[in-house]
């Protein structure tokens, strides 16, 4: 297998020796191409676009081109997303009131076996590929009826949630059945996310604090079982949408084609470009449009994944603003990068990200794409968290400056605690509530400590929190200020000391406060009063030392 392959065109280039030049396709195996025509393992419609339309120089375009053949090769080797395979047979389901007699004979002659319903029998569709269930109406009683394949013209709100539902309006027939016949006997899909429950804020809690990543899944790929507080994944229904990654509070998903350890990796040959976003779906192949020098292409599979850590360490790594050329982002997508654009007009008086979604619009973006003075910093650490990642690169933006508050949105939220110290007795219960680390015990002063800048505003602490009206939660917005990314004392007391061996074991509060509700039932018995102040060891050799006197 030959590695990089260039099939030879009328903009080629002198090119680095790793990379082999071609006049025509051949039948020798290609990992990663610039054409379809070479059937490679990887087709990257990149190196063409950039090479036709940029305006670098021909020592530049060399290097980069090198560059965008070595990161699919890095994307490639440290992606996540495995191939999977599934049975599916020939059985369709056409939902429509029009005349499908063209269609049904078709697909009777490529061996599918067709069922015809109108739009009034069909209530709804549950399933998979493969194994979909129609809900149906016959003679006014509901029947279930199995399928491989459905079909439809006028969409409910069930219709194209699951996989191997099509919408006929989309497609032409012979693209329906060239579908249909790429999708059976053998369907293959991907798992496109990857999940760490140690750090999500639904799984096996006590109460429901979380569940965003099924709320924003435009499929059934995520659903939620709020009995025993688990996520259920069906990778089979996934679209690669990306959406439930880009809005995770705590990074728990992560994107299985670009995980960050990849995505740093990537990163790292986007330094002093101009980076310009493009997710596959988006053609380029016969895009014309001038890309002023040192604007270079990163070609994403998903385009809602990327969030605000993302963003940040591209701004940050490049020390320019970036260009997202996409017609469908999310609205998680877009709170993100909304929020982006905000601190940037704070602290710069200019955007981060110029958004287009056709070619006028991509235009109009990188003209308006520069270099920022004062922008670049270099920090690459996949294994911190979501915002413990954000929080250093935003603390190393504002530095000195005050720049406001910025307000929660519906996806993405931040904001703050607060605790009544004269209440609170440092139980701890709120540090074991929080898998994110923004709030910690610190044994070196005895104190509560809380960074509002990797809080994720769940509230799990808050309803862990065993003394009432203590702890109390905000979604105030992040505050654009150095004292918001450093932890602050929420809480302190000194260590009580062990009356009968002078050990310390617990906080003065918490020895007050069980010795003012137990003191009263103890009245007469000096050894159990005692035992309130000593440590667990003490407490039965008091108590032990009490009998033997009687």
């Amino acid at each position: 297998m030959k590695d990089f392959v260039f099939l030879e065109n009328e903009d080629l280039i002198p090119l680095s020796d790793d990379i082999s030049i071609v006049q025509k396709a051949c039948n020798e195996e290609v990992f990663i191409g610039n054409s379809k025509l070479l059937n490679p393992e990887v087709y990257a419609p990149e190196i063409n676009f950039y090479l036709k339309n940029s305006q670098d120089d021909v020592l530049k375009k060399a290097k980069t081109i090198e560059s965008l053949y070595k990161i699919r090769s890095k994307v490639y080797d440290l992606g996540l997303d495995l191939e999977y395979t599934k049975e599916v047979g020939k059985n369709v389901i056409i939902v429509s009131n029009e005349d499908q007699n063209e269609l049904i004979e078709s697909l009777k002659k490529q061996e599918y076996k067709v069922l015809k319903l109108s739009n009034e029998q069909c209530l709804g569709v549950l399933g998979c590929v493969g194994e979909l269930c129609v809900i149906a109406l016959k003679d006014n009683e509901q029947v279930e009826i199995d399928c491989d394949f459905f079909l439809y013209d006028v969409k409910k709100e069930s219709f194209d949630q699951q996989s191997g539902c099509y919408d006929l309006t989309t497609l032409s027939q012979e693209e329906l059945i060239k579908l249909l016949n790429s999708n059976s006997p053998k369907y293959k899909f991907r798992n496109y996310i990857s999940y760490d429950d140690s750090i999500c804020q639904y799984h096996e809690r006590r109460s429901i604090h979380c569940g965003k990543c099924a709320e924003i899944c435009p499929s059934v790929a995520i659903l939620k079982d709020d009995e025993q507080r688990k996520l259920e994944f069906s990778h089979v229904d996934c679209l690669s949408c990306g959406d439930c990654v880009g809005i995770c509070p705590s990074g728990a998903l992560d994107y299985a084609p670009m995980p960050r350890n990849s995505f740093y990796e990537i990163l790292k040959f986007y330094e002093d470009k101009i980076i310009l976003i493009i997710p596959e779906k988006m053609s380029i192949e016969n895009l014309n449009i001038t890309l002023k020098e040192d604007v270079m292409p990163f070609m994403i599979k998903g385009e809602n994944y990327l969030d605000q850590a993302h963003f940040l360490a591209m701004l940050q790594t490049s020390g320019a603003s970036v260009i997202f050329y996409s017609d469908g982002l999310s609205q998680g997508a877009l709170e993100v990068i909304a929020l982006m654009n905000e601190i940037f007009q704070r602290k710069f008086k200019q955007n981060a990200i110029f958004l287009a979604k056709d070619e006028k619009e991509l235009l109009e973006a990188i003209n308006q794409a520069h270099f920022i003075e004062n922008l670049k910093f270099i920090s690459y650490n996949p294994a911190l968290l979501k915002r413990e990642d954000f929080a250093i690169r935003l603390r190393e933006l504002i530095k000195e400056e005050n720049l406001g508050n910025i307000p929660s949105k519906e996806w993405i939220r931040y904001g703050k605690i607060t605790i009544n110290a004269d209440t609170c007795t440092l139980c701890l219960s709120c540090v074991g509530a929080c898998n994110v680390g923004a709030l910690v015990a610190d044994t070196k002063d005895n104190s509560l400590k809380f960074n509002a800048s990797l809080c994720t505003t769940c509230g799990y602490c808050e309803a862990s929190c065993a003394e009432k009206d203590t702890l109390m939660l905000q979604r105030s917005g992040i505050d654009l200020e150095k004292e918001y990314f450093s932890f602050m004392v929420l809480a302190q007391d000194e260590l009580f000391t062990c009356v009968e061996c002078g050990k310390e074991f617990a906080t003065k509060k918490a020895i007050e406060k069980i010795a003012s509700i137990m003191k009263p039932r103890f009245i007469g018995d000096e050894a159990k009063i005692k035992t309130l102040y000593c440590c667990a060891e003490c407490k039965a050799k008091v108590m032990i030392q009490s009998m033997n006197v009687l």
